[in-house]
């Protein structure tokens, strides 16, 4: 009679008529098993949220596991359309996703880290650095790994916090918040976490550094210094030949860091062009001592460098990372002077309460 019971296994999975063919276990997801076969599948938060992976099931059956109804419109749904990073397998099928092949992938890997230290940044940025034996370091510049302690529960994305050459061999770091009820982050800003362990996958994300001659426009805010501050280092290890102005968005001095970091970036920079990295503050008391410029990142791109003629924003690629608010509006300012959607790079830096 148990006999009659078989067990679930592994299912294939066709993308694009059979461009690509690779196999999902019960307990993945069709996105997780793509990127592990090195498939350069759309994707960004990985988490639902973003609607980056969503793609057209044209055969078999699928188990989801949320309600694509928050991200996907009825429309989509009536079509066919999934999330590949929220849905199983049940049987074989075949999905239809436009694919990118000059986004850079590699496979990704799983991996046992170790807590080699914590450093405080900021009063609610820590640096976690971790080492790897056996690491193969494959991510780029402005990727993330996902991290996971057994005892805090589910997986948490962040970047990584230096271009892959500035790293110490068998190494990572990551800049990470201390997020408000954040379970995850409770942990790491509470008893000494050294020499815990956490189990690590990476690398993830299509936020890295592209190669182009034209100015480079970075804005970030909170920990998402980490994945332009990655980006910026790489540029400079390339000697790019490009000028970049970086706007770090910030709420007052007490939330400044990686000053040092960014004064060896501009030392690095190629010398024929021109890199800058400006602090801007927007709830720094009016009586402070601040000499920088307030108000809001964008507010100041336009006034001091629109405006002004320092940039013509046609002719310039983007890169931004950090709180949704931030990347909306900045996405929405570049648009209005005119950058093309296509050359505007974006992480958005999702918290939870729960994590």
């Amino acid at each position: 009679m148990f006999g009659l019971f078989k067990k679930a296994g592994p299912q294939e999975v066709s993308l694009n008529s059979d461009q690509y063919k690779f196999e999902v276990q019960p307990d993945q997801n069709i996105l997780d098993a793509a990127l592990k076969a090195g498939i350069a599948f759309p994707h960004d938060c990985r988490v639902g949220s973003c609607g980056t992976c969503a793609c057209k099931l044209t055969k078999g059956k699928i188990k989801p596991t949320a309600d694509f109804s928050y991200v996907l419109d009825g429309e989509q749904l009536k079509s066919g359309m999934i999330l590949a990073c929220q849905s199983r397998a049940k049987t074989p099928v075949s999905i239809d996703v436009e694919i990118d092949d000059s986004v850079k992938v590699e496979a990704t890997n799983s991996y046992i880290a170790v807590v080699k230290k914590v450093t405080p940044l900021t009063h609610d940025i820590m640096e976690l650095t971790v080492e790897i034996d056996g690491l193969n370091h494959n991510g780029l510049a402005g990727q993330y790994a996902e991290l996971m302690v057994k005892k805090v529960g589910g997986s948490r994305s962040y970047s990584f916090a230096k271009a892959p050459a500035n790293e110490n061999s068998k190494e990572l770091s990551f800049y990470i918040r201390n997020v408000p009820k954040g379970k995850f982050s409770g942990w790491l800003f509470g008893k000494d976490p050294t020499g815990q362990k956490i189990e690590l996958n990476t690398p993830f994300g299509s936020f890295y550094y592209r190669d182009k001659s034209t100015p480079m426009v970075c804005i970030a805010g909170g920990s998402g210094m980490s994945a332009v501050k990655a980006v910026l280092e790489q540029a400079a290890l390339d000697q790019a030949e490009r000028d970049a102005i970086f706007l770090f968005g910030a709420r007052t001095q007490q939330d400044i860091y990686s000053q040092k970091e960014l004064e060896v970036i501009k030392k690095q920079w190629n010398p024929n062009y021109n890199f800058e990295y400006i602090y801007v503050l927007n709830m720094e008391p009016e009586d402070s001592d601040w000499k920088g410029p307030r108000g809001l990142v964008t507010d100041y791109l336009k006034s001091d460098y629109i405006e002004k003629g320092k940039l013509n924003m046609k002719e310039c690629q983007g890169f931004l990372c950090g709180p949704p608010p931030m990347i909306d509006a900045a996405i929405a300012a570049f648009t209005a002077e005119g950058m093309p959607n296509e050359e505007i790079f974006f992480d958005k830096f999702l918290d939870s309460g729960s994590k």
